[in-house]
């Protein structure tokens, strides 16, 4: 199976970890990931919402690239990247017959639009969970683990059109395939703050700290994410004393392909997970998987 790989941003810079372990697992699973080409940033955060023509016309040259490739379908592992393709696709269909600058700038628009998913969606629908559970060789016993899933993995519900936008169950069921154990918590899809990660640092704190504190309530023994953003803002905000939180240890933010690419049996080195700030090592090494 071959399919056009968005990486974005994050996952050529503060996230390598993450595009490291997404090509380690879909090459395990026979997946061919293939780079769409000269990609370019697709304006998520601020750049939507300051011009909305230009993000449409970010990401409507990002699709017409896919297109290119003769691939059916693009998956990407960044939600914002996720949401901003899927809303040009939604879009650019919706808005054919309009006005002369939409169509100026969607001259590069394809022909044929390609299917957009996320990573959750495409390991779900595309993978099926028997498939991810063969290549299991170091089951995730004794993990409890809070799936984390953010804002954008499963809204707009409209404009995903994947899993249960309120109470997802894909990353938990994933993890189960892995042999882990999953919390039942109240805050899978409550924000982090993302979009406040460098004007209101207030606001972050509070919503990171409101998020760990329910994973710690559900007594999971990590978080796991399937977003760059999350991943580095409650990863990176832990001990940072911005609402007079009593101490609390530090609570492990993983990405879920580093964990599924640890029940591959890839070794620790490969995983990069010696790369995030709070160590998941000592847990993993407590219940025997490192």
């Amino acid at each position: 199976m071959s399919v056009a790989y968005f990486p974005g941003c994050s996952l050529h810079g503060v996230s390598r970890e993450y595009d490291r372990t997404t090509r380690l697992v879909c090459e395990r699973l026979g997946v061919r990931l293939e780079e769409v080409y000269d990609w370019n940033c697709c304006g998520a955060t601020a750049g939507h919402s300051m011009d909305h023509e230009l993000t449409m016309g970010l990401n409507g040259r990002n699709l017409a690239q896919v297109s290119l490739m003769n691939l059916d379908s693009v998956m990407t592992p960044c939600p914002g990247c996720f949401n901003r393709l899927k809303n040009a696709r939604v879009r650019i269909e919706a808005t054919a017959a309009r006005s002369r600058k939409k169509e100026q700038s969607m001259k590069d628009r394809p022909a044929k639009l390609p299917k957009v998913m996320n990573l959750l969606q495409f390991l779900v629908e595309e993978i099926g969970l028997q498939q991810i559970a063969k290549p299991v060789t170091v089951p995730l016993e004794g993990l409890k683990l809070a799936a984390y899933y953010g804002c954008l993995n499963t809204r707009p519900r409209k404009i995903a059109e994947f899993d249960d936008s309120e109470q997802p169950v894909s990353m938990d069921r994933i993890l189960d395939t892995l042999g882990a154990e999953t919390v039942s918590w109240s805050h899978k899809t409550e924000c982090c703050g993302g979009p406040f990660t460098a004007s209101e640092v207030g606001i972050v704190l509070d919503l990171g700290h409101q998020v760990l504190e329910a994973a710690r309530y559900a007594t999971a023994d990590a978080i796991v994410v399937a977003c760059p953003m999350c991943q580095l803002n409650l990863d990176s905000r832990q001990g940072v004393d911005g609402n007079a939180l009593p101490f609390r240890p530090g609570l492990p933010v993983i990405y879920l392909t580093q964990l599924i690419a640890l029940a591959y049996g890839f070794p620790v080195r490969r995983t990069g997970l010696r790369r995030l700030l709070v160590e998941p090592l000592s847990l993993l090494r407590r219940k025997g998987l490192a």
